[in-house]
């Protein structure tokens, strides 16, 4: 017959999974990626074709955080 786990056991376990894939997700990250470059203009006309052709959500978009986290650069609208 088997032996009962306890439930700390499991939870243990459960977290060293964890621990193991939060380390390889970190060693992916660290690795080097292929630098693009790419100008301003094609920034916005990609943001043209995806939010479909509005000026305040182009900008909106452009200057998103994740944009500034993609590009490295703080895109900012003036007008």
């Amino acid at each position: 017959m088997a032996k009962a786990q306890r439930r700390d056991q499991v939870i243990q376990r459960k977290s060293r999974q964890t621990k193991a894939k939060v380390a390889r997700v970190a060693a992916n990250v660290a690795r080097p990626v292929r630098r693009v470059q790419v100008t301003l203009g094609d920034l916005i006309a990609a943001a043209f074709d995806t939010v479909g052709g509005e000026v305040k959500k182009v900008a909106k978009v452009v200057s998103s955080p994740n944009m500034t986290l993609a590009t490295g650069k703080n895109i900012v609208f003036v007008g």
